[in-house]
């Protein structure tokens, strides 16, 4: 009974409703033959007399008729299955999780948002920030902005524009304090530096002058706060170029620089084929974040 198909259940019911096979074989779009093989099986497996057969057609067995009583309930809940796959699909309404690390999630996100919340108002964004790597794997989140390239095989990953990486600092400080000519001028200069994390260092280690902590007299790995703290003038740091420029106290330092980019990618699971919602939001990040 356990392995009992339910496609013989499926003939049953439609051979039972019509009370003939070449009818029920028309509606289901299957031969005569292929449902005489089925109505055979399932009273095999079931060691019951499904059908009297008569030259006027097939006429159900009272057991017959109690298995169609309650089959029937079992072809709602099958239709229900199907409509509601294609309705998970069709619809938009429901949730979407993205991941990001604290600068993307703070000045990236919030005005695509907006942008996608007032095209498709329907949606539920929920945004986990982060500067670990979230498991997609795992279903911690849906989508995933990152700034490596992931090695999972079930996960796709569509390359975005490298992120530019500059020095800047505000107005007010460079009028204080003077404006670097040089990398070497950065040395006699208030600089924004690391904690713990030294990765962004790394990179600008690549320029040819070591870092230690005591070159930084300010360190905090909270990378929105070294904007921030730039902002308001508390000395220089390196941060995204695009960051710069939305804050008009912001300038520009050492441009000629060749500070190494970092690579910016956008990942989700390979099954997102089967969300349309989730395909929406992929689709609308990757159109925007390329701008």
């Amino acid at each position: 009974m356990s392995k009992l198909q339910w496609n013989l259940i499926q003939s049953f019911i439609e051979v039972a409703r019509t009370g003939s096979l070449s009818k029920a074989a028309q509606v289901l779009g299957t031969s005569q033959p292929t449902l005489s093989r089925h109505m055979t099986a399932l009273e095999a497996s079931l060691n019951v007399a499904l059908f009297d057969r008569s030259t006027q057609g097939l006429k159900l067995t009272d057991v017959g008729a109690q298995l169609l009583e309650c089959s029937t309930p079992m072809q709602e809940a099958a239709n229900s299955f199907v409509r509601t796959a294609s309705g998970a699909d069709a619809s938009l309404a429901g949730n979407v999780r993205i991941s990001a690390n604290e600068v993307v999630g703070l000045y990236y996100l919030p005005p695509l948002i907006a942008e996608f919340n007032d095209l498709y108002p329907e949606v539920q964004v929920e945004i986990d920030i982060s500067n670990k790597a979230t498991s997609l794997t795992k279903r911690e989140a849906d989508i995933a902005l990152r700034m490596f390239r992931p090695t999972q095989p079930d996960l796709v990953a569509r390359r975005l524009p490298n992120i530019d990486l500059k020095f800047c600092a505000s107005k007010h400080y460079l009028d204080k304090y003077g404006r670097p000519q040089s990398f070497e001028d950065l040395a006699s200069h208030r600089t924004l530096g690391f904690d713990r994390d030294w990765q962004m260092s790394r990179e600008v280690q690549s320029l040819g002058r070591e870092f230690k902590a005591d070159d930084f007299l300010i360190r905090t790995d909270f990378l929105p706060l070294h904007i921030e703290m730039a902002r308001q003038g508390v000395g220089i740091t390196v941060t995204h170029f695009s960051i710069i420029k939305q804050f008009p106290e912001l300038e520009l330092l050492l441009d000629s620089l060749p500070i190494p980019n970092l690579e910016f990618w956008l990942v989700y699971h390979s099954d997102v084929k089967y969300n349309r919602r989730i395909r929406v939001m992929v689709e609308f990040l990757a159109e925007r974040l390329h701008h």
